[in-house]
């Protein structure tokens, strides 16, 4: 072969390496839109279009006070498989033996929940989100 011809296939892979960048870059998610939550939610995992692993906790952060019914795949979660930490207000649920779930299987899950404060001021309030196990 001539140095015309490996400069020709230099030239070709490198524009194939430019427009296979600009590919990725123009069709990747935008991960930069901030979550809009009710005020009464300090925060959760996984977030609203987030992708995890089968082996996820759900976890939902609400100020000290409040309480909470969580509704998964439309499936209401019992109060005894949801542990709650106390001083913080979080509340934890993960599928396992003997539980509502056993395991998450793949693909999209929707989660709703409900809440209201234990005294005081009622301050009832939903929100629902979906995200996907692999």
């Amino acid at each position: 072969m001539t140095k015309n011809t490996y400069r020709f296939i230099i030239l070709l892979l490198t524009v194939l390496l430019f427009l296979v960048i600009w590919w990725g870059v123009s069709f990747s998610q935008n991960n930069n839109n901030e979550i809009e939550l009710p005020n009464a939610i300090e925060n959760i995992y996984p977030l609203p279009y987030d992708q995890v692993p089968q082996q996820v906790s759900l976890e939902i952060d609400f100020p000290v006070g409040y309480e909470l019914t969580l509704i998964v795949d439309n499936y209401i979660i019992p109060k005894e498989e949801i542990q709650y930490v106390e001083a913080t207000g979080v509340y934890i649920w993960k599928p396992g033996p003997n539980k509502a779930f056993e395991t998450w299987g793949p693909g999209k899950h929707n989660v709703r929940i409900i809440w209201d404060t234990i005294t005081g001021l009622p301050d009832y309030g939903e929100f629902e989100w979906e995200f996907t196990t692999y």
